[in-house]
């Protein structure tokens, strides 16, 4: 073999071990700051757990609100490069692609979120959620909603995706069950939350918390998955 053919391949073998380093760290680190409203305690919010949303947290007038902007923003980040990379991981297929196109929207739509953050906290202040009522609320309060909606059902969609891509795939069994089984569930998790979330209901809070943990523990999964060999070895 001529030398510079042997540099192109190692450059090669290199190159995939970045790309598939980056995938990895990228989808942990969305997983991990997706969770960053479990750090609310440590935090000056006085909002409670079980009777707030997420998104509240974040709002203009919330002490510390910025910070978890921040953490939402490079989650989404994070969340977007994961999902570029993902693809070279999976097995090719149009179904594949467009779990993956899923993964990155659901990412575009935090984006929105900590881009267009609320201007105050509808679940439990009274004059906020009156306001909201009759849209005296500022444009991104009002938009934000949208955008949480779109990136919960985008990461949704990826679930059912992704989980029928890889249903037939050697080494994918687990992640194409967990995909299939958890779509199911969350789906009508997230119908509940949302009736929840349209009225305030107490204990939305918690349950919102709930869902946003299943969605963080299916990056994770992504993440760290690899395809078994037959052998038991796995395989970038």
């Amino acid at each position: 073999m001529l030398p510079i053919q042997q540099v192109a391949l190692s450059g090669g073998r290199v190159g995939r071990r970045v790309r598939s380093v980056v995938t990895t760290g990228s989808g942990v680190l969305a997983a991990v700051l997706g969770c960053a409203f479990l750090l609310q305690g440590l935090s000056r919010s006085r909002l409670p757990v079980a009777g707030s949303l997420i998104s509240e947290l974040e709002a203009r007038n919330q002490p510390d609100g910025a910070l978890f902007r921040t953490a939402t923003l490079l989650a989404a980040m994070a969340t977007v490069v994961f999902a570029a990379g993902l693809r070279h991981r999976l097995p090719p297929g149009a179904l594949g692609t467009a779990g993956c196109w899923a993964v990155g929207l659901s990412g575009l739509g935090a984006v929105a979120d900590a881009l267009l953050p609320l201007d105050c906290a509808p679940s439990v202040d009274a004059i906020c959620r009156r306001n909201e009522e009759h849209g005296n609320l500022s444009w991104p309060h009002q938009a934000h909603s949208w955008s949480s909606v779109l990136g919960a059902a985008a990461l949704l969609a990826s679930l059912w995706l992704l989980g029928r891509h890889l249903r037939s795939a050697p080494g994918w069994r687990g992640v194409s069950v967990l995909g299939r089984v958890g779509f199911a569930l969350l789906v009508t998790y997230s119908g509940v939350l949302t009736v929840m979330t349209a009225f305030y209901l107490p204990g939305v809070g918690l349950v919102q918390r709930i869902q946003e943990l299943a969605f963080s523990a299916w990056l994770a999964v992504l993440a760290l998955a690899r395809r078994q060999s037959r052998g038991g070895c796995s395989r970038p």
